[in-house]
């Protein structure tokens, strides 16, 4: 269940950033060694882990903005076709449990 998640660069970026007119919200805390020592001990390979870190921060900032579970499984395995339905769910555990806890107790 390796992949690459090189895929999760620049573009990736562009698909979940917010609106340009919305107020920037706070950059999430988080633990970025942490993360990357996760997705690695989960399977998930990446040539950027500076691009995978942006990644797994979007994801927070689509769940703060109020995307909803699925559909935002949906937009990480979008904008990466190696991944399936639980690759990408995984990924979004994975930054939930790292860059927004408490996005985890509304499931």
């Amino acid at each position: 269940m390796r992949t690459v998640l090189a895929l999760l660069g620049v573009s990736a970026m562009i698909g979940f950033a917010a609106p340009a007119s919305a107020v920037p919200p706070p950059e999430p805390d988080g633990d970025d060694g942490g993360f990357l020592a996760a997705l690695h001990q989960a399977g998930f390979n990446f040539a950027n882990p500076g691009a995978a870190i942006g990644a797994g921060r979007a994801v927070c900032s689509c769940l703060n903005n109020g995307e909803a579970g699925l559909e935002l499984v949906s937009d990480v395995k979008a904008h990466n076709p190696g991944m399936d339905m639980e690759m990408a769910s995984n990924f979004a555990l994975l930054s939930a449990r790292f860059y927004c806890p408490h996005q985890l107790s509304k499931a």
